[in-house]
């Protein structure tokens, strides 16, 4: 039968009612076989393409097909789109080829340009054709305002699906066009608040994701003076919604209330409380609170975020927690009110919950905003035996940024920790981890625990220490720990405390990978386990900064003893390069210091340097470039070990460590380019100190700084690929890595940037501070910069609006051939005027050149007085470009000179 039918219907339809009804039996068939409903599909799909066809009735037996068949609704969905497109379609057969089409079905070519054409499918009496052109509206290339008006006016159609897939183009439309109509964006914004309170559950959450975006527009374009107060509305106006009795859309709330980056303290405390504040009760904002009250109360966001950590579903609670999470780093006060909470979520039935509570903890500790309170402490330790390793990690995690402030709340972390261990041997290298950074931040609780339990960390009679015990390893590591903050009048742990640690090394140094290797933490006990109870931290000075005292001492008398002759000075110079030189080699033994964290120690012996070698700073000239270098290098490596340490804790807020980075960033480009006569060995040094430098911002700072750390990083191995090509350089196993991090040529893309940054972490494992030799002579380029008879009693006069002319004095020590010297004149801090200064009007030779000049200052403001600062600065060659402009830097400056105050007063007539 089928094989007469399919005779019937032959290769090539000719669409008579024969052939028709011969087609629609062999479709409507359920036997029918797939090559024959294949060949037939296929024979209409070719007939689609003639403009002569009738499209009407091959349109309908492709859709029986798609619905008989589903197996080839996907193909019949792909023809009739590319159908659609076609310029011969006559407009009648659009809206039947448009419900051939599935809805997740894309456009695969750019589609309706002619807006007639748009417009009349928009408004076609269809439904599934109207809803089909709003769900693809952002392929359509037409213009903005068209777009909008359109997709504003469904949001009117009487059917709900129209009017959520109107309002989710308006959303669409917010991320991809930038509408600057202020009348257009509150129009939308507030037909969306309207449509909250729709009966169609999808209308009213498509509405909370318009109200959310075009809510957030609204507020960037307002002014600082209403910026505030848009904010407080927006927050509000979603905080209705989290009531709502769908649990999507009541989790779409928060996620939107989430996104909100500005919101008055008063607003936020008031949704943890179920009274009204006074601070809020007499506010009212513009929006909907009922479908006919067009004013909110700010005490409708009373009790929503408890509202939501006691909804029935664990989506709400986790999406609530989430956007307490976000919303916590605003207020310092809120913050605390959200921990408060956050332990009460500790106890929820849903691990997703208690896990997102977890990490709301830890995003505010981060922050420093987590207090606890001895009555809570208890219910979050209780986490740390909890069956899902993840809660326990996270719980770790938090625990550790947390600083107590009693010797009993201390106890009881770590007892705690010991008790996670016993239960789960799995976890102790991450215990580890954690008592060791909360025995950094607390030496005076460890030294009394410890002592307190130093015979029970002994060995036995026989001479055997129960080492299997979780508690006696644990202890160890808590006694590691703690030389690393204890301050030098507190007594230190027994040192046989640290030879029983040697006999764990293998066990323990797997937990402080982050800090340390085997080697260099032996080195560490071994040393440890011969000082005296009472002089532990002075005999661990003493041994790093005693190789040099006689030395010095010795220099000191040389140096004192004057007249000196010739041949005395030669001497003297020789001795104190000498000495300059035990600096340098002593200061790379520091570095197994700091990654034990003893920054105590570090920081006195630095300190006690710099104080010795500044006795000799203003003596030979010969030797005066190699000791301010030396000085200077110290105070890098100063800077360097507070930010090692302090990153392998992470217990600041990021902004300190951006003044940090920011010193240490300056510093390095300082010795970079101010010291002539560097060779491409000690470049390199300080170009892999820079290398370092960016990468731990990157590590600390995550995703927020990692593309502008990405773009350093690359500028500053550029550089290295310059020196390799110009001379014989040997790069390090750290430089190497990160080589391949950065070019991608390790698998860097696995997880986008995440994954990137434990690339990053990973090679900074490879970094040690390596001995720099310093070349015999080393000259520094120096400024001086006066400006005779000026100050606040004798100003300099000028006319406001017209040029005033600065006379300067410079004197330029030490220059660099091909150097590019600028004035840099500042009125406050907005305006700035640079001056180029040519080197060839300066009189001398480069190693003195003077010059003197009248400035000229173009922007004299309309006042009675005013000062300016002037500074000399130099461009950075190799750094980055700023500006093509010939009266401007075209590269990043370092200042020379501390910035003179010149004052101007107005002339009088």
């Amino acid at each position: 039968m089928e094989q007469r039918l399919l005779a019937d219907v032959g290769r090539n339809p000719n669409l008579s009612p024969k052939w028709t009804d011969a087609a629609l039996s062999l479709i409507t068939n359920p036997y029918t076989s797939d090559q024959t409903l294949f060949s037939i599909s296929e024979s209409l799909i070719l007939q689609l393409q003639d403009a002569d066809s009738d499209h009407r009735k091959i349109l309908s037996l492709l859709y029986a097909i798609s619905r008989h068949h589903p197996r080839l609704r996907l193909r019949i969905a792909a023809a009739s789109q590319s159908f659609i497109y076609l310029p011969s379609t006559p407009t009648s057969s659009l809206p039947h080829a448009i419900s051939l089409i599935e809805p997740g079905h894309s456009a695969p070519i750019a589609p309706f340009a002619d807006e007639s054409l748009f417009l009349s499918l928009c408004f076609w009496n269809c439904v599934k054709t109207r809803r089909w052109m709003l769900r693809n509206v952002s392929d359509y290339r037409l213009r903005p305002s068209l777009l909008l008006m359109v997709l504003l006016g469904l949001t009117k159609d009487p059917y709900p699906y129209i009017k959520e897939a109107a309002l989710d183009g308006l959303v669409m439309l917010c991320n991809s066009v930038v509408v600057d109509d202020r009348s257009l964006i509150e129009g939308c914004y507030f037909r969306a608040a309207e449509l909250l309170f729709d009966a169609d559950t999808s209308v009213r959450g498509a509405a909370v994701r318009v109200v959310s975006k075009w809510g957030r527009l609204i507020q960037a374009m307002n002014p600082d003076t209403t910026h505030g107060d848009w904010s407080d509305a927006l927050f509000v106006q979603l905080c209705i919604m989290v009531r709502d009795t769908d649990m999507e859309i009541r989790v779409a709330a928060f996620e939107a209330l989430g996104t909100i980056q500005n919101v008055s303290e008063d607003i936020l405390l008031q949704t943890l409380s179920k009274k009204p504040l006074a601070a809020t009760k007499d506010k009212n904002y513009r929006g909907q609170y009922t479908a006919k009250l067009f004013k909110i109360p700010a005490t409708a966001a009373a009790f929503s975020f408890i509202h939501g950590l006691e909804d029935e579903f664990y989506q709400v609670r986790r999406s609530a927690c989430c956007a307490l999470q976000k919303l916590a780093v605003l207020s310092a006060k809120f913050s605390g009110g959200v921990v408060d909470r956050m332990m009460d979520m500790l106890n929820d039935d849903a691990v997703v919950v208690r896990l997102q509570a977890l990490i709301t903890l830890h995003h505010i500790a981060m922050n420093g905003h987590f207090t606890v309170e001895a009555s809570q402490l208890q219910m979050f330790l209780g986490t740390l035996i909890d069956n899902n390793a993840l809660i326990r990690s996270a719980a770790r995690k938090s625990l550790q940024l947390i600083k107590l402030q009693k010797l009993a709340m201390f106890k009881s972390c770590i007892d705690s920790l010991i008790k996670n261990m016993e239960l789960y041997p799995e976890d102790e290298a991450d215990i580890f981890n954690v008592l060791y950074k909360i025995g950094r931040t607390h030496g005076k609780y460890v030294t009394t625990i410890i002592n307190g339990l130093s015979e029970e960390l002994e060995p036995s009679f026989d001479g055997k220490l129960d080492s299997n015990k979780a508690r006696t390893a644990a202890l160890l590591v808590l006694a590691i720990s703690a030389p690393v903050s204890l301050e030098r009048q507190i007594c230190s742990i027994p040192p046989q405390i640290y030879s029983c640690a040697v006999t764990l090394l293998g066990r323990v140094s797997c937990g402080l990978v982050d800090f340390t290797d085997q080697s260099t933490l032996l080195s560490h006990l071994t040393r440890c386990s011969r000082f005296t109870i009472a002089s532990s931290s002075e005999s661990l000075e003493g041994e790093v900064q005693g190789f040099h005292s006689n030395h010095v001492q010795f220099l000191r008398k040389d140096a004192e003893c004057s007249p000196l002759s010739l041949e005395s000075a030669g001497l003297l110079n020789l001795k104190v390069s000498n000495c300059l030189e035990i600096v340098m080699q002593k200061t790379v033994d520091l570095w197994s210091l700091v990654q034990l964290g003893c920054m105590n120690e570090v920081l006195q012996t630095l300190r006690s340097w710099k104080e010795e070698l500044k006795f000799f700073s203003c003596g030979s000239c010969q030797l005066s470039g190699v000791m301010t270098f030396v000085l200077k290098y110290l105070h890098v490596i100063k800077l360097l070990a507070k930010i090692w340490c302090e990153t392998s804790l992470h217990f600041r807020e990021m902004r300190v460590y951006d003044a940090l980075f920011g010193k240490m960033e300056k510093r390095l480009k300082e010795i970079l380019y101010r010291f002539v006569g560097l060779g491409g060995q000690e470049k390199l040094h300080i170009l892999e100190l820079m290398l370092v430098t960016y990468t731990l911002k990157a590590y600390c700072g995550g995703i927020c700084c990692f593309d502008d750390c990405m773009k350093k990083l690359n500028r500053v191995l550029f550089h290295v690929e310059c020196l390799q090509k110009e001379g014989s350089v040997e790069l390090s196993d750290f430089v190497i890595e990160l080589q391949k991090v950065v070019s991608g040529e390790v698998d860097n893309f696995k997880d986008g940037n995440t994954h990137r940054l434990s690339l990053l972490k990973k090679s900074l494992s490879l970094f040690t501070l390596k001995h720099m030799v310093l070349a015999k002579e080393l000259k520094y380029l120096d400024v001086k910069l006066d400006i005779s008879d000026n100050d606040f009693q004798n100003p300099y006069p000028f006319i406001p609006g017209m040029p005033v002319g600065i006379p300067l004095d410079i004197t330029l020590s030490n220059i660099s051939n091909g150097s590019r010297f600028w004035l840099v004149i500042n009125l406050g801090e907005k305006c700035t005027q640079f001056v180029f200064m040519d080197l060839d009007e300066f009189e001398g030779c480069n190693k003195l050149r003077k010059l003197t000049l009248v400035a000229p200052f173009y922007r004299t403001p309309k006042v009675k007085h005013f000062s300016l600062k002037v500074s000399v600065a130099m461009e950075c060659l190799f750094e980055d470009h700023y500006s093509g402009h010939s009266n401007k830097p075209k590269h990043e400056l370092i200042h020379l000179c501390k910035g003179k105050e010149v004052h101007l007063s107005m002339t009088v007539k």
